[in-house]
């Protein structure tokens, strides 16, 4: 069975929201990171640092073909009307690599 890793970028007051939802279509298991995002209409701060607010990657492996119904579920999450808020993409597992786990053969 092929499986990817699907990658969601969030807004940080969603999270749970988001886990909750991937969670209800089929991910058995989530990986959490903060993230902090910077872009193109980010605000500038007292010293010049452009920030436009604390985030949540999250990270899960799953069968290739769920990958679809978790993209589907959170897309509410990310975009409201034409703002997007994250984004979400996966890549198929065999398509990722360690350094050092490469078979040489």
């Amino acid at each position: 069975m092929a499986h990817s890793v699907v990658f969601v970028v969030t807004p940080d007051d969603q999270e749970e929201r988001t886990i909750t939802l991937v969670e209800d279509a089929g991910a058995t298991g989530v990986t959490a990171l903060s993230a902090r995002g910077v872009g193109s209409h980010a605000r500038r701060t007292i010293f010049g640092v452009r920030f436009t607010g604390a985030q949540s990657l999250l990270m899960m492996v799953v069968p290739t073909e769920k990958v679809e119904s978790l993209m589907d579920c959170v897309h509410d999450v990310i975009f409201d009307g034409e703002d997007s808020h994250g984004i979400c993409f996966s890549v198929p597992v065999d398509q990722v690599s360690l350094p050092g786990h490469f078979d040489t053969t």
